[in-house]
């Protein structure tokens, strides 16, 4: 292979991992310190993957016994070739566009004598590697679980070995093919960063969704799996092929699905080289806004501060995507309330025999406000004024009006979900007033307790070194502390309510309200103080 395609692919993995490490150390490129920040975010790195590795095993070994047992077991390995390329596209896809044609070198490449055909195919070598990580967390893991049913023989063990190094080939097919998809897509959107976080949300959902069915999807799979395999056997000969090969019994049949594979690849790049140079060279024509001359109006000075947070943390599609899931959360469970509400609100006696006629409520209200926990909002909101802190200091505005507006940023954002999951609850459930008012009422004062703490955190755990947002967002000490603390003092008053009212038929919910929003209450005091006095002094002495 031509050193020039090697040396793009090696600078674009290293630029990668560097990239990486310097993002989680969040501190400047030339500090090689090795913190306990980088150390925390390596852990959880390796334990998803192992958590993966296991998981993908132990699928491995039921799905195996239950082929093995109904004499289709040559349907292991071609199930595992679609599952492991679907999970690798998942995992890629989003990558894909800016790896082939966003790179932000592709300037300074066009300008040297390269051909634009080797930075193409270094390109798409790259998102292999990544395609590689993604489907062997996967193949390995079953390849193991295969040995537990059959021993491999050298023939088998070679198609076994050829398709860890195949799968990821047609993984990276497909995401190039999304990718120009997605870009050609995004060209006619013009609200790309709205686009980004609808489409974020829905996958998302969609994973989650699979996530709660996956029990019975997974029991529909492993009774049907004899009548999956005469499908696939019938209208897919290709995997039968492959899998009667893998298995030993036909050895041509791993060449078909090779050859697919190959030719699909090269046509995919084909069609790439004769675009290439015109994707990455477009100039994506905007239209000239017209200034109209309207009238200036007066405005709130608070509206208007609650405003500028609003707009700024609906124009980056990462603080949505990581600070919002509060409201899809709320959201998911209003709809698990209109499908299987009533069968929760007859499965309570069941498991609380003497519980109060109001357990339902506390339950739901609980729920809601330790979703709107996860909202946090204002914990990186200190952080992200470092570039614009002179600007607020040189007006008249106190302290005070800002820390108001950062934190009415949390009920905002959690108030869709929240009012959502109360009007099904009030439609599905046998609720009374008092039941519904406590259920929007105490996931409010959740979210300004939440919001106001993220404040109080950021004020004492500043980061103003950052040259993304991205890394405030995700990966600044205020975030963490705010999430942990949020949750743990959210669920003291829910535990200390639910108890009783869980074993104690004669039991007054009224008291659970009242404890709930007096807690609450008396905590967002603590913390508006807390602004009043010792936080004024931090912000002024920011400079």
């Amino acid at each position: 292979m031509n050193k020039t395609i090697l040396q793009l692919v090696k600078i674009k993995i290293s630029g990668g991992i560097s990239s990486m490490i310097t993002f989680m150390r969040g501190r400047a490129a030339k500090d090689k310190s090795f913190n306990l920040g980088t150390a925390f975010i390596f852990a959880i790195i390796i334990i998803a993957f192992l958590f993966m590795m296991v998981f993908s095993f132990g699928m491995a070994m039921v799905l195996g016994f239950q082929m093995y047992s109904k004499g289709c077991m040559w349907l292991f390995f071609p199930l595992a070739f679609i599952a492991t390329t679907v999970f690798s596209l998942v995992g890629t896809v989003f990558a894909a566009q800016s790896y082939l044609f966003d790179s932000k070198d592709n300037d300074l490449l066009l300008s040297m004598p390269i051909k634009p055909s080797y930075v193409l195919v270094s390109r798409m070598m790259a998102l292999y590697v990544l395609n590689f990580l993604y489907v062997n967390m996967i193949y390995l893991p079953v390849g193991l679980a295969y040995a537990f049913f059959f021993k491999f023989n050298a023939v088998t063990f070679l198609y076994y070995f050829i398709s860890v190094f195949l799968i990821p080939l047609l993984a990276t097919s497909l995401s190039c093919v999304f990718g120009y998809m997605t870009g050609k897509i995004s060209q006619k959107i013009p609200n790309k960063n709205m686009l980004s976080v609808i489409f974020g949300f829905a996958v998302i959902g969609l994973l989650t969704l699979i996530i709660i069915n996956f029990g019975d999807m997974l029991s529909v799979l492993m009774t049907d799996i004899d009548f999956l395999a005469l499908e696939v056997r019938k209208y897919c000969a290709v995997f039968y092929w492959y899998g009667l090969a893998t298995c030993g019994k036909m050895t041509w049949g791993y060449f078909p699905m090779t050859l697919f594979t190959v030719s699909f690849t090269y046509l995919v790049y084909i069609f790439l080289s004769g675009k290439f140079m015109e994707i990455i060279t477009r100039k994506v024509s905007q239209k000239k806004k017209v200034y109209v001359e309207k009238p200036m109006k007066k405005q709130n000075l608070q509206w208007a501060l609650i405003k500028k947070e609003v707009g700024y943390f609906f124009s980056i599609p990462a603080y949505v995507m990581n600070a919002g899931m509060s409201t899809i959360m709320s959201i998911m469970l209003g709809v698990g309330i209109l499908l299987r509400g009533n069968q929760a609100v007859e499965m309570l006696p069941q498991l609380f025999p003497d519980a109060s006629s109001n357990l339902i409520a506390l339950v739901i209200g609980s729920s809601l406000a330790l979703c709107c926990t996860i909202n946090d909002v204002t914990a990186p909101s200190i952080s992200l004024e470092a570039k614009t802190m002179w600007l607020l200091k040189s007006t008249p505005v106190k302290p005070m009006n800002i820390f108001f507006a950062k934190a009415l940023l949390a009920p905002i954002v959690s108030l869709p979900g929240v009012i959502f999951t109360a009007a099904a609850s009030a439609v599905m459930l046998d609720l009374t007033a008092a039941d519904i008012t406590f259920i929007v009422v105490i996931p409010v004062l959740a979210c300004l307790f939440s919001g106001f703490l993220g404040i109080c955190v950021n004020l004492k755990i500043p980061r103003f070194d950052w040259s993304t947002e991205i890394t405030v967002i995700k990966q600044s000490m205020s975030v963490v502390f705010s999430l942990f603390l949020s949750m743990f003092f959210t669920a003291i008053p829910f535990v200390l309510a639910i108890v009783p009212a869980a074993y104690l038929e004669d039991y007054s919910s009224l008291w659970s309200y009242g404890l709930c929003i007096i807690y609450f209450v008396w905590l967002v005091a603590l913390e508006v103080f807390f602004l009043a006095t010792d936080g004024k002094k931090i912000w002024n002495s920011f400079s």
